[in-house]
């Protein structure tokens, strides 16, 4: 065979094979270079992803699952990034399709754990993690991941010993140092503030990697004393995570002065008597680091009260059902209603939080930012208890500032004078609701309850219709899960050490001060 007729032959054969490619059927396993391809899609997604450009992610893995419905890492991402988005429960089912397909896949067992956290499922995140350090024990991100939803369930000496397993096998990692110092008291400048300064001056460090770790670090010194340099590493921290994002007070305020002209007197008396009378919610709402977390702990502590922690089942209920209210349209919606979709958007509300208890009389909602939505509550569920945490603004506004939070909440919360000008617009808009649904809503200071435990729980439980129950006394025996900044606090009796802790910074967070108008000393 001459040298054309073997060109001819290759060529044939190549035709041959791209016609036998083409007749496999779908889902059939991908030859060699199909494999390379569907890698280099991958990485591309993955790089979306990372860039933040999570549509142009999910349409590349919905190709390559179209091509290949038994793709794992593309199964695997795109619960990823259904879990970014919100879509909690989906990015489950994608993630354990994955695991079903690939069982010995280790950073698919580290988010489904992470999935597992946010629906509040926090004993199957602790056996996802267990899982992935089954098949990896040197896995420094599953150990990580596992300390910190055992610093959740209270179980704080695990936590340590698994922050501390993260650590010997990663010295730099930012989140196991985070995790070490928000789970312990440091008493002495000790090897583990050492090792986190040493961590955070390796010039290799990232952004996100700096900012955990100025966290932690603000977090030692402060419980050392050395409230300057402590303020040092939180300001540090918190420029980090404010040059992350964008953001605008500007259009806070714009959602804030719509609600309050909205909801107004007329309205509620135009839709008196909408909504479900079911009387099971208590709504624990305010500003982060108010108390909500302790008052709570204080109702969860009575044997019929179940405390479901931060749910975000009402914001999401009143999207689907109505508008998001920072929509323009969302006024034209509530005016435009049919009545009868306050009384169903209620009850799936009803619906959504007795899947976390079928039993109790009564199910407690501590979101903070809930307090936007009081108006909404009164028309979709008008018989539900609303609990409103106060605490001195100064101090309200410097434990935010000295808190992280999850990506996409509280993004006011990392610049002295956006957090000032958000607790201004919070403050103002409480003052609305007071004004337009008078005895709705039920005050609580903070300071009182740590300056007298008994009487202030003795009038929570009143309020809501419930006999005394002297467990509420012994709030921090109550073992359940608490996925909040407060974690540690409320797991002993009430302190007062964080009673004027803002002087302690005074000189510190001027720019708040002055927001918040208060005379500078």
């Amino acid at each position: 065979m001459n040298r054309t007729e073997k060109r001819r032959e290759k060529k044939l054969a190549e035709k041959a094979a791209r016609k036998e490619a083409r007749a496999k059927p779908r889902g059939s396993r991908p030859d060699r270079q199909q494999e390379l391809a569907i890698q280099q899609a991958l990485n591309r997604a993955a790089r979306y992803r990372r860039a933040g450009d999570l549509s142009k992610a999910q349409g590349i893995c919905q190709q390559i699952l179209h091509a290949d419905p038994n793709q794992p890492v593309a199964m695997h991402l795109l619960g990823v990034i259904a879990h970014q988005v919100g879509h909690t429960d989906i990015a489950a089912r994608l993630i354990s399709g994955a695991l079903a397909i690939k069982p010995d896949y280790v950073g698919a067992h580290c988010d489904l754990g992470l999935a597992f956290e946010d629906m509040g499922r926090l004993d199957e995140a602790v056996a996802s993690y267990r899982r992935a350090l089954a098949i990896n024990p040197d896995c420094a991100k599953a150990l990580c991941n596992l300390g910190l939803v055992l610093h959740d369930l209270g179980r704080a000496d695990e936590a340590i010993a698994s922050f501390r397993s993260a650590l010997s096998i990663d010295p730099a990692c930012a989140e196991a140092h985070f995790g070490l110092a928000i789970s312990k008291i440091h008493f002495d400048y000790d090897d583990d503030v050492k090792a986190a300064e040493d961590a955070y001056a390796k010039p290799k460090n990232g952004d996100v990697q700096r900012m955990y770790l100025a966290f932690a670090l603000g977090k030692a010194f402060e419980d050392l004393r050395q409230y300057e340099k402590a303020f040092t590493f939180f300001r540090n921290a918190n420029a980090i995570k404010r040059g992350s994002y964008e953001y605008s007070i500007e259009n806070e305020e714009k959602i804030f002065t719509n609600l309050k002209n909205i909801f107004t007197k007329n309205l509620f008396s135009k839709l008196q008597g909408t909504g479900s009378h079911d009387q099971t919610p208590i709504f624990i709402v305010g500003l982060p680091r108010t108390g909500t977390t302790l008052v709570e702990q204080i109702l969860a502590s009575h044997p019929k009260v179940h405390g479901g922690g931060e749910l975000g089942h009402l914001s999401r209920n009143i999207t689907s059902n109505f508008k998001d209210v920072s929509d323009p349209k969302f006024i034209s919606v509530i005016n435009h209603a049919n009545l009868s979709q306050f009384s169903s958007t209620g009850n799936k509300y009803i619906s959504m939080i007795r899947d976390h208890s079928d039993t109790a009389r009564f199910i407690t909602d501590k979101m903070p930012d809930n307090f936007r939505f009081i108006g909404m509550i009164k028309l979709m569920l008008p018989n539900a208890r609303i609990i409103h945490c106060r605490r001195d603004p100064r101090d309200t506004c410097l434990s935010v500032f000295k808190s992280f939070f999850a990506a996409g909440i509280h993004d006011y919360a990392y610049d002295l004078s956006e957090l000032g000008q958000y607790y201004n617009l919070y403050r103002d808009l409480m003052d609305h609701w007071h004004d337009v649904l008078p005895d709705f809503i039920y005050d609580v200071r903070y300071e009182d309850v740590i300056s007298d435990q008994e009487t202030r729980s003795r009038d929570l439980l009143a309020f809501c219709g419930l006999d005394w129950n002297d467990a509420c006394l012994e709030f921090y025996n109550t073992d359940r899960p608490i996925r909040t900044a407060s974690t540690a606090q409320v797991r002993r009796p009430i302190y007062k050490d964080s009673l004027q802790l803002w002087r302690r910074y005074e000189k510190f967070i001027s720019p708040l001060l002055e927001v918040l108008r208060f005379p500078l000393s």
